[in-house]
């Protein structure tokens, strides 16, 4: 549907706001997370101008292709920095460029036997899951602010992904689903956003 691009625009500004406000932090899991964003918003870019000048047979490959990139080798760094945030695992930000390999030679592995889908599926599970164990943590140490947003995140996503967008019969018929899947998308980038606003760890300062 050729409206569709107004959604992809709406989702590619939201995603790069998203990028910029998490790179101008000094800490890795910001960084990781803001190269999640930028990835998204590469792929809403690439939809946006394939439905604004109707160049889906020669940019549909391509999108799909940047699609995966955002839902394999973004939602691994997203899911890394996650644990980085809390604390769980420790990053460090002079290292960029491995965590960056990890993420590569993730979606390498998933191109390579053609299981993109089944990778993406898995590491956006993984990430909900990491996400909700976050929520019950944060809670218990009485942060319920980011507790509430990174539940409405994670919730945003799961409605999303499955419902909206993903389901092999989406709860909205097709061209009013795809708006409002990106436009959900877009929501969810605000809500991290709001998540990674101060480090949920208060010693987690190792962004050197």
């Amino acid at each position: 549907m050729t409206h569709w691009w107004v959604a992809e625009m709406i989702l590619t500004a939201s995603a790069w706001w998203a990028s910029l406000q998490l790179m101008q932090t000094r800490r890795s899991a910001a960084f990781m997370a803001a190269v999640c964003f930028t990835l998204l918003g590469l792929a809403s870019a690439i939809g946006a101008i394939k439905f604004g000048f109707q160049w889906q047979a020669g940019l549909d490959e391509l999108h799909s292709l940047a699609s995966r990139a955002f839902g394999v080798a973004g939602l691994y760094l997203l899911t890394m920095a996650l644990l980085d945030w809390v604390g769980w695992l420790r990053l460090h930000r002079k290292l960029w460029l491995a965590h960056l390999a990890d993420a590569t030679l993730v979606f390498i592995l998933g191109y390579w036997l053609s299981r993109l889908s089944l990778f993406q599926l898995v590491i956006g599970l993984v990430m909900t899951l990491v996400a909700g164990a976050i929520v019950v943590a944060l809670w218990q140490r009485g942060q319920r602010v980011q507790a509430g947003w990174l539940l409405l995140a994670a919730v945003v996503f799961v409605v999303n992904g499955l419902l909206i967008g993903g389901g092999a019969e989406p709860l909205l018929g097709l061209p009013v689903g795809m708006d409002v899947f990106h436009i959900g998308l877009a929501f969810w980038a605000y809500c991290m956003v709001q998540v990674f606003a101060y480090p949920a760890d208060r010693t987690n300062q190792n962004a050197e």
